[in-house]
């Protein structure tokens, strides 16, 4: 008769292999404990969608590490317009990281030895302020171009290929979303128009006086049993929304090399007997079986990757976001077929004993403390990107010629606003105990 620890081994190898398959990067995480990080733009930058889901994601991932990040995105602005504001708009936090995420406006105006050239000089600006310089490729266009077919993202694909080279020779990271999106993107054009009708549907199946609305929700219901739906990255060509985005925040994140393991807790119910548990990132105190369940309380080490509820729907067509937030939970020994899982009283799944034995991610799930949390750092982030943005505007008037002391004094008493509000951030995404029951479904 084989132990407990021999009849959870099989289980333990299965999540240690999944974490193996985790896409791994010879390059570290930029991110260093005391950092400001400003990340430079444009109007795609300044949309405050993936810069803030990359914020969120720090500040999850790294709960220990203290840092502040600003975003610098003005629409409709090229490498040249980026020098021109760079005193009083990046300069002005005195940054240790200023990433660059330029392209989209300059294609029409420069040669990709111009954008180099340009870079250049803008490299030479961060270095001068003593920051490490980040380059990320811009995003491909949402216009049905694939690798094969680029049209309208051919110079993007020119200037990715440069700035990587770019990058190399200033030994400087560097993610490159415009390759990781475009093909993704490309071949699921065609489908946007469908995923668009189906969210117009479910509008219109909200009145539930609206004659006919029986039969839009019959149409619902069949659309949701489609294993792979159609997805839009909502927005437009140039400016995707929350979808499109959290797959560009993921692609730069993942090129960075950031460490997609959150953690992982296995436990081996056996009925009558000692539960056997494993637990890495995380603690888990009061394991008990029983009621044909088993019950625990769950202290991470760090959070999930904050999802906004906007962006779920992508996460069948973007593998690589659950990727970066492997919060995994695996369950073996359950004498049923169906179980619930609830988190701090709140079901968050109903699941199969296979499913459980194999284990799940977590993060997966858009119900329950874990996705609650994330939604509240998520917040945290914009509310200090609103402070963020009427301290730019305080920077420029107190950097002018002759600037009166009033504008310099306001600016301080802004600037103080803003580190209370990451403040709030690091509170927000402080990780919290949280009491898990597994038992049969009824």
């Amino acid at each position: 008769m084989r132990t407990a620890t021999a009849r959870m081994l099989p289980m333990l190898a299965t999540v240690l292999a999944l974490a193996a398959a985790r896409p791994a990067s010879a390059d570290e995480f930029p991110l260093k404990d005391g950092d400001v990080w400003v990340m430079a733009g444009d109007s795609i930058t300044a949309q405050h969608l993936h810069t803030n889901y990359m914020e969120a994601f720090c500040y999850a991932r790294y709960p220990k590490l203290t840092f502040r990040i600003r975003n610098s995105g003005v629409g409709g602005n090229k490498i040249p317009d980026l020098i021109n504001r760079f005193d009083y708009d990046v300069a002005a936090w005195k940054p240790t990281i200023v990433s660059v995420e330029l392209g989209m406006n300059d294609k029409g105006q420069f040669t990709t030895d111009q954008y180099i050239e340009n870079m250049g000089k803008l490299t030479q600006k961060i270095q001068a302020v003593k920051a490490r310089p980040v380059f990320f490729t811009a995003s491909p266009m949402n216009d049905g171009s694939t690798m094969d077919k680029l049209g309208g993202n051919a110079r993007l694909n020119e200037y990715a290929i440069a700035l990587k080279k770019f990058a190399a020779e200033q030994k400087a990271p560097f993610a490159d979303q415009f390759h990781a999106l475009i093909d993704v993107w490309g071949k699921n054009k065609a489908r946007e128009t469908t995923a668009n009708e189906i969210a117009a549907v479910k509008a219109l199946a909200q009145d539930d006086k609206l004659p006919g609305v029986e039969h839009l929700k019959a149409f619902l219901a069949e659309q949701t049993k489609d294993p792979n739906p159609p997805v839009s990255m909502k927005g437009d060509a140039v400016h995707p929304g929350e979808p499109g985005q959290l797959m560009m925040a993921a692609a730069l994140l993942s090129d960075l090399g950031a460490d997609g393991f959150v953690s992982s807790a296995c436990v081996e119910c056996n009925q009558g007997a000692k539960p056997v548990c494993d637990a890495r990132g995380c603690t888990l105190d009061g394991v008990r079986v029983e009621g044909g369940g088993v019950a625990f309380d769950r202290l991470d080490d760090s959070i999930p990757f904050p999802i906004p509820d906007e962006a779920r729907s992508v996460l069948p067509l973007a593998p690589t976001v659950l990727q970066l937030s492997d919060c995994s939970l695996a369950v073996g020994g359950l004498k049923g077929d169906r179980f619930t899982v609830s988190i701090d009283g709140k079901v968050v799944a109903m699941l199969a004993a296979g499913e459980l034995k194999k284990g799940v991610n977590l993060t997966a799930y858009g119900t329950g403390p874990y996705a609650d949390q994330g939604k509240e750092v998520l917040a945290a982030v914009k509310a200090k990107e609103d402070l963020v943005g009427q301290w730019r505007n305080l920077s420029k008037a107190a950097s002018a010629e002759n600037a009166p002391a009033k504008a310099k004094e306001g600016l301080e008493n802004q600037t103080k606003k803003v580190e209370e509000a990451d403040a709030k951030i690091r509170e927000a995404a402080k990780p919290r105990k949280h009491h898990f029951e597994i038992a049969p479904a009824k």
